[in-house]
């Protein structure tokens, strides 16, 4: 018997199991469907700071992602392939190590709508806390003693396409602002990452790998949870496959932290969502709540450059190196475009882009068990673009990269431009329907998968948990990942999922119950 059962090893998770364990009074089970290694025995690739080699060793996607999970992203694709992480440290092991903090339009937005307690000023001590910021130590709104090191390229290291945007989006009226990080942040900057010298640092590395050698803490790999198991209204544990056998472990309280993914699915399997989609499935209802619904991604699309010559990185590694998040002018929200460098591509060949995306999301999606195997990945549908304010954003964020795309610092590194997997030229005219086709043809995901299983406040209908993270409806049950945003914040979601793990611990901790 165990005080909690974190469900899932990745960059909440990770983090609520760590924080948890400090605690030496608190018996603490961390279970992870891929497999678990200490931080000695990270493969080289995964060590990595250029994601193009993670995505290059493709013999890790059997082990270290979902590799049979698809999502449709749009009304006129099919299902295509959706990469989340797998294993000790989840999505932090095998993602571009962006470190970029949500707005604090995001954390008081979610504020207001019903989340209280994520307001910025709430919550920014504990993104101080988890950090450990290199170029900024001193700044009261930065941490320095966190276990996640952040660090920024210097400018003047810009690679060749990084340098390129850098002048023309200054020159266009983007402002310079070398932290993106600090409160009120805008325009054009280099872009930080969760790493250290030349190695990765995921959660497993930061968070878990410390707290290994605590009597209190357990870490299982190999360990596929199918569902939650209840007792009057009570979770009191969850039923597992280990190596195809069914394994049940017993806790005070259960916290899920799947990923906004599989932390709907493992929901929906145990009773808990849309009651009338689990009767269909022959799934006794639990608790009636939106489960799955809520589902954001930001929408995107890339300017492809074939260069002249191959990208000189001037002896740094090879990933991208600056973001720029500015107003498209569509409504009032501010920073809803945004615009990234993804670095080298990996594939062989001079190429290069510049990846645009809606950075203030208003369509959502949904995930839905298609049958009660746990081995049997949900189905993901984003509906991106449904929302017709995020078609004009998008417009938008497309325009933004034809006016880069036009400009001579890139012709002068770029014989080649297109937009899309299309690969429709930047110069190519087009009416608003003939957009919109292209658009919803051409649009990718950014796997910042987020808000399928909402807080706020529990007369909410569209809510699933509180702002501690509780289930609504039952008793010893939570969700900490990023499935509990109300909306995919306004930045790649790495570092709001490790505040997500940060915080809920601490409201467990500082004993709001369940």
């Amino acid at each position: 018997m165990y005080d909690t059962i974190v469900v899932g090893a990745g960059s909440a998770g990770a983090a609520v199991a760590a924080r948890l364990s400090e605690d030496a009074d608190r018996r603490v089970l961390l279970l992870e469907a891929g497999p678990d290694y200490r931080s000695a025995d990270t493969t080289a690739d995964l060590r990595s700071v250029e994601p193009g080699k993670i995505k290059l060793a493709l013999e890790l996607a059997a082990t270290h992602t979902f590799p049979d999970l698809v999502a449709t992203r749009s009304s006129a694709q099919q299902p295509l392939p959706y990469v989340r992480g797998r294993g000790a440290g989840g999505s932090s092991a095998i993602n571009g190590l962006f470190a970029i903090r949500a707005t604090r339009e995001d954390f008081d937005g979610w504020a207001a709508q019903g989340a209280t307690g994520w307001g910025l000023d709430d919550v920014a001590p504990l993104l101080n806390a988890l950090e450990n910021d290199q170029d900024f130590p001193g700044e009261p709104y930065h941490g320095a003693s966190g276990p996640t090191p952040i660090v920024r390229p210097r400018r003047e290291d810009f690679a060749t396409i990084e340098s390129a945007v850098d002048r023309i989006t200054e020159r266009l009226g983007h402002p310079w602002a070398p932290d993106h990080n600090a409160p009120g942040s805008t325009g054009v900057s280099p872009y930080a990452y969760n790493s250290f010298g030349t190695e990765r640092v995921s959660t497993n590395d930061a968070y878990l790998e410390p707290a290994r050698e605590r009597p209190n803490l357990e870490v299982r790999g190999g360990v596929l949870v199918d569902r939650v198991l209840f007792s009057g209204g009570r979770a009191v544990g969850v039923r597992a496959l280990v190596d195809g056998t069914a394994v049940e472990f017993r806790a005070a309280e259960i916290v899920l932290s799947g990923g906004a993914i599989h932390s709907p699915a493992i929901l929906q399997r145990s009773g808990i969502g849309p009651a009338d989609e689990l009767r269909a499935l022959g799934i006794d209802p639990v608790a009636d709540l939106p489960v799955g619904h809520g589902l954001q991604d930001h929408p995107g699309i890339t300017l492809v450059l074939g260069l002249n010559e191959p990208a000189d990185y001037r002896g740094r590694p090879e990933r991208g190196q600056l973001c720029v998040r500015f107003d498209t002018g569509v409504g009032d929200e501010r920073n809803d475009g945004m615009l990234a460098t993804p670095g080298a591509l990996g594939i062989g060949v001079p190429a290069g882009g510049v990846i645009g995306w809606v950075n203030r999301v208003t369509s959502t999606g949904r995930v839905r068990i298609a049958g009660t195997d746990p081995a049997l990945d949900p189905a993901v549908d984003f509906d991106m673009l449904s929302a017709p304010e995020d078609m004009l954003r998008f417009r938008a964020v497309v325009d933004e990269l034809r006016r880069i795309a036009a400009q001579p610092e890139l012709k002068e590194i770029a014989a080649f431009t297109a937009l899309g997997t299309e690969l429709v030229s930047p110069e190519t005219p087009m009416t608003d329907d003939e957009f919109a086709r292209f658009a919803l043809a051409n649009v990718i995901d950014t796997v910042h998968a987020s808000g399928s299983c909402r807080m706020g406040s529990p007369d909410d209908p569209e809510v699933v948990v509180d702002p501690q993270g509780r289930v609504l409806g039952v008793e010893g049950l939570r969700v900490a990942d990023a499935a509990v945003l109300p909306w995919v914040p306004r930045a790649n979601t790495n570092l709001t999922a490790i505040l997500v793990g940060e915080k809920i611990a601490r409201d467990i901790r500082l004993g709001s119950t369940s």
